[in-house]
């Protein structure tokens, strides 16, 4: 399964949750905003370049997504790890980064929680 299928089949275009993305209380999961997120920035034309995440942010994306919501590299010289199509870096800063390019000059972030 390539890499371009999988992101397809986690990031369907259309923004509304399914049953399983959606709280008890009604809020949205981690997971879903975290796609929301990147399929807005991706249409918005913006390249994504990385994401980081602290470990409660990776604990519940595998929570959420099970065991494939992140997947390591294939290449066993790569110490990388993915989520679709993104690298995704842990990190000691909270909640999630979504790093890119083309928003303005250089680099910029933005947040989910």
């Amino acid at each position: 399964m390539s890499a371009v299928y999988r992101f397809d089949e986690l990031f369907p275009d259309e923004a509304e949750p399914g049953p399983a993305e959606v709280a008890v209380d009604g809020e949205t999961t981690l997971t879903y905003r975290l796609k929301s997120k990147l399929s807005e920035l991706k249409a918005a034309g913006y390249q994504i370049r990385w994401i980081e995440a602290s470990e409660k942010e990776l604990v519940t994306l595998f929570v959420e997504g099970g065991d494939d919501a992140i997947q390591l590299d294939p290449d066993p010289d790569c110490d990388r790890a993915w989520y679709g199509d993104f690298e995704i870096r842990a990190s000691q800063k909270d909640l999630i980064w979504v790093y890119l390019e083309g928003e303005h000059e250089g680099l910029s972030a933005h947040i989910v929680s």
